[in-house]
């Protein structure tokens, strides 16, 4: 559906009031349909963008929010679940890319690092790949920080790819799309396009008195949130994944253990 279809048809069947003018003015309808699209994403995450950030050796924190960041964007909102990487790319004729992403590249906030890495501000050191990385907010400007700085050759890049959740562009055209980027709409999403009606109406409700009404409107909003998470998940049967890696760990072990037995002269080969 498109922006026209939204603020006024298919608006006026959830208000049961056609106006346009008087309370329902055209302004309110428009504003309340932009919310609905804007809470909508917020609540299921369904518009994820990535962006790349460029890190310099040595350097640890970049401001996200800065004009350089995020190719400029001015919809950030918040990471997305699925996490930061990091690349680091050699070039050359044996060039290479090497990755580090999900448990080997968790998120670790101040408060953890303050506790377990004792020390970690005073590093110094830079590391072919660094294992974590933390959020850092300072006034107006919102900070994404590597556990350890980078070492990033002169014939080397580093970068961060940074998925996050993205607030959608307004609407100011009859023929606007809800969740469209830079002109490519998610057509996956017209389905739940009738979402947005039913929270515009509950934005506009009180504003003749109907609460009973309204609420209404945001229960039936909240179940399309619901369907949407439920249409998320896998199908099929799930498997239960324990946070902390012991397999990974037993085969770190492992190899410490091998070295010491080599070395152990009660297993020496006897003659």
């Amino acid at each position: 559906m498109n922006f026209e279809r939204l603020t006024k048809a298919e608006l006026s069947i959830q208000l049961n009031n056609s106006d346009t003018s008087v309370l329902f003015t055209g302004a309110r309808r428009q504003q309340a349909i932009n919310d609905a699209a804007e809470e909508f994403a917020d609540l299921t995450e369904c518009l994820i963008r990535q962006s790349t950030v460029a890190c310099s050796c040595n350097v640890s924190e970049y401001m996200l929010l800065s004009s350089g960041v995020l190719g400029g964007s001015t919809d950030f909102t918040r990471l997305a679940k699925q996490g930061v990487e990091y690349h680091h790319v050699s070039s050359g004729a044996s060039g290479r890319t090497r990755t580090v992403a999900g448990d080997e590249f968790p998120r670790r906030d101040i408060e953890w690092l303050n506790r377990y890495e004792q020390g970690w501000r005073e590093s110094t050191t830079p590391v072919e790949l660094p294992t974590g990385y933390y959020l850092r907010a300072d006034g107006g400007n919102q900070l994404i920080g590597l556990h350890q700085p980078p070492d990033i050759g002169s014939s080397e890049t580093g970068k961060l790819l940074i998925p996050y959740v993205a607030r959608p562009a307004p609407m100011a055209s009859t023929g606007d799309e809800p969740f469209t980027v830079n002109s490519s709409a998610r057509t996956d999403l017209r389905i739940y396009h009738h979402a947005l009606p039913h929270y515009a109406a509950y934005k506009l409700l009180p504003l003749i008195g109907d609460m009973q009404g309204a609420n209404a409107q945001l229960q039936t909003f909240l179940g399309y949130v619901t369907r949407y998470a439920q249409n998320q998940k896998p199908r099929g049967g799930q498997h239960v994944t324990l946070a902390r890696s012991y397999f990974r760990e037993s085969r770190r072990m492992g190899v410490s253990q091998d070295a010491s037995i080599a070395n152990d002269p009660r297993w020496a080969t006897r003659g």
